[in-house]
This record gives C-alpha cells, structure tokens and sequence, in this order.
C-alpha cells in the first residue's frame, strides 16, 4: 500500500499543476488537446518494448470516450466559473461516483474509516467550490463541474479494471495514452473546427510540457490503481485540490476566506482517516 499512496501522492501534487497552467491558457480546449496529442506522441517510441494490452482493449476503447468528454466539461467548467470555484467541485465528486461504483460493480469492501475518509475528502472540496458567490456564471460552471465529476467517476473505474485487467500494467497506462491522444484529435477538430488547431499551434511548447506532467500525473495514478483499493486512492488523490488552491492563490490571485480554510481542514482529516483505514 505504501507504493500505491507514493504514486497517488505524486499523481495529485502534479494533476494541481497541470490544472492550473491550463486554466491560465488563452484558449483551454486547445490546450488539453496538446496534452492529449503530446502525451501521445512521448509514449508511442515505449510500445515497442512492451507486449500488447491484451484482454484490455475495451477497457482502452471506451476510457479514450470517456475522458474526450471530461476535457470538454472540463473546460467548459473552466470558462464558466473561477478555477478555485469548479475545480474542487469537479475533483470532489469524482470519488463519491468512483466509490459507489468500486462497491457495486467491483465488488470493493468499504470499511468504515475509509467510508469515513471519502466523506470528509469530498464533503471538503465541494464545501470550497461552494463557497463562491452562486452567481449566474458559478452555477454554469458548477453545473459543468458537476457532469465531470461523473465522467471521472467512470473513467477511474474502466481504467482502474483495465489497468488490472493486463499482465503488464505499463502496458495499460501507455496505450491509454496513445488511445486518449488519438481520441481527442479526431473529436476536438468535430467539437470547435479548424479554430481549436489554429489555436493549438500558439501553444504547443507548453502543451509539451503539459504532456509529459499528464503522463506523470495519471500514469501514477493508474499504477496506484493496480496496487490499492479504487476508492481509497481516488479520494486520495483528489487532495489535489489543496494544492490546487494554494496555487490559485499565489498565481491566479484568488481569495481564499473562512469557509474554505474550513474545508481545507476537512480535506486533511479525510487523508488522515483514510491511510489509517
């Protein structure tokens, strides 16, 4: 468990960075279309010398949907609300989806510190996304928010059975990628037009950057998944949002009151309750 809570860790200090260069792109569609394509491009030279994702195709096939429709919501979130806003909305739900999914379809026990620990983590980020002002425009974006809370949901529990699924869990997390990438450059251009390319072009240096962190960010992620309980760590890592927030504070200038120093706090016991369960 100690490897799984390592990589978790690293995932969700890494994910609070990527999230937050995105967030401050001219143009933030564009911009995870890079990450997807880039992520892409760096992995492809690894396949030759790992064997196929046997058994795992379909788990491959249907994440690349699913996680082309959570960078869309995802940025639609993004261009709605207030980053500090729909990001802990977002990352907050994910877990309750993923851990009533582990229950029902992956047959996951749930011991009551851990139950425990889910709650605190989730109850925590949605009490600071919440805790913006419902303006017409925080309620667009917390909508949004909402829906890709979902489809982190699904695709943590696809990826977390597909990455378990192969004899070679590297062989999972590359394809993953090249699938993602691949999936994202056919609908991208379908969802904005030739405009998302154009403005791709602008960006592509940091969105090489971006691509090598997502590789590190959810490639730890899916190897935690191969060693520890799906819930568990997915709640785990959803302390991203602490680092999230201390970076929107110092970079994007964001304020941060009572209410969600309180749920910060909330956040950090949720951690603590769930390495001791």
């Amino acid at each position: 468990m100690t490897i799984a809570l390592s990589l978790i860790l690293l995932s969700a200090v890494v994910h609070a960075i990527v999230n937050i260069l995105t967030k401050r792109a001219d143009d933030k569609y564009a911009m995870r279309l890079l990450i997807g394509v880039f992520s892409a491009i760096i992995v492809a030279p690894a396949l030759f010398f790992i064997p196929l994702p046997t058994g795992a195709w379909w788990f491959l096939g249907g994440t690349a949907l699913v996680h082309a429709l959570y960078e869309l919501l995802l940025v639609k979130s993004y261009e709605s609300a207030a980053f500090s806003a729909v990001y802990p909305v977002a990352r907050g739900t994910g877990p309750l989806f993923t851990a009533i999914g582990a229950i029902l379809f992956l047959g996951e026990p749930a011991p009551v510190l851990e139950v425990l620990g889910i709650a605190f983590v989730c109850g925590g980020v949605i009490t600071m996304g919440l805790s913006h002002r419902a303006t017409e425009g925080a309620l667009k974006g917390l909508g949004f928010a909402l829906a890709t809370g979902l489809t982190i949901g699904i695709y943590t529990l696809v990826d977390a059975s597909g990455v378990r699924a192969v004899a070679n869990p590297f062989s999972y997390v590359l394809w993953f990628f090249v699938a993602h990438g691949f999936c994202v450059l056919v609908t991208a251009p379908g969802i904005r037009g030739r405009s998302v390319i154009i403005a791709a072009r602008k960006d592509w240096k940091l969105g090489v950057l971006l691509g090598l962190l997502s590789i590190t960010t959810y490639g730890s992620a899916m190897l935690a998944y191969r060693f520890g309980a799906t819930a568990q760590l997915a709640a785990m890592r959803e302390t991203s949002v602490l680092f999230g927030t201390a970076l929107a504070i110092v970079y994007l200038r964001e304020h941060m009151n009572f209410r969600r120093w309180l749920a910060a706090g909330g956040i950090v016991i949720g951690a603590i309750l769930l390495q001791a369960g």
